[in-house]
């Protein structure tokens, strides 16, 4: 099995370096610029299922990138909410703060992505090819799991920039 995981594309508050987590954002033109790239370099790509969070930024990047596809939508790769945050600059020391914002932890981010991973792997068929379209933190959360790298690095060394995707081969 191959699993693409895919960021959404840039929107504003990417480029304007604010917490987005799960405010509902669009994507900005670069973002749609994003898209049709990674459109292309995965145009002979079948894939036999697209998994998307239920944010307009990862809905739309999935609709430029697979047009055809059915997707299914699933909440448990929404972004990580930044609670008290979202919408705002962001602030350096905010994993140390995140009851005083109302933050989702990471522990809690692991659970919902580890069981979305697990239900994937147990359902897929080996020769399948599978898209999931999502957010940077859950792409961390789904990377540290994949390369079984839970305590060997931080979560945050892997960063997937808007509009690129990792595979993974299973």
């Amino acid at each position: 099995m191959k699993l693409y995981v895919l960021r959404h594309g840039e929107t504003d508050y990417n480029k304007e370096g604010r917490f987005q987590g799960q405010n509902n954002i669009s994507l900005n033109e670069e973002g749609k610029k994003q898209a049709q790239e990674t459109r292309k370099e995965l145009q002979n790509i079948k894939f036999d299922k697209v998994f998307v969070s239920p944010l307009k930024r990862t809905i739309e990047t999935a609709k430029i990138v697979v047009p055809n596809y059915k997707i299914e939508i699933d909440n448990r790769i929404i972004e990580r909410s930044f609670g008290k945050l979202e919408g705002k600059k962001s602030i350096p020391d905010y994993e140390e703060r995140i009851k005083e914002f109302e933050i989702e932890s990471i522990e809690e981010l692991e659970k919902r992505v580890e069981c979305f991973i697990k239900e994937i792997l147990n359902e897929v068929q080996k020769d399948q090819n599978i898209l999931v379209v999502t957010h940077g933190g859950v792409a961390q959360i789904i990377n540290k799991m994949l390369e079984k790298k839970y305590n060997e690095i931080n979560f945050k060394d892997f960063i997937l920039k808007n509009g690129k995707y990792i595979c993974y081969r299973l």
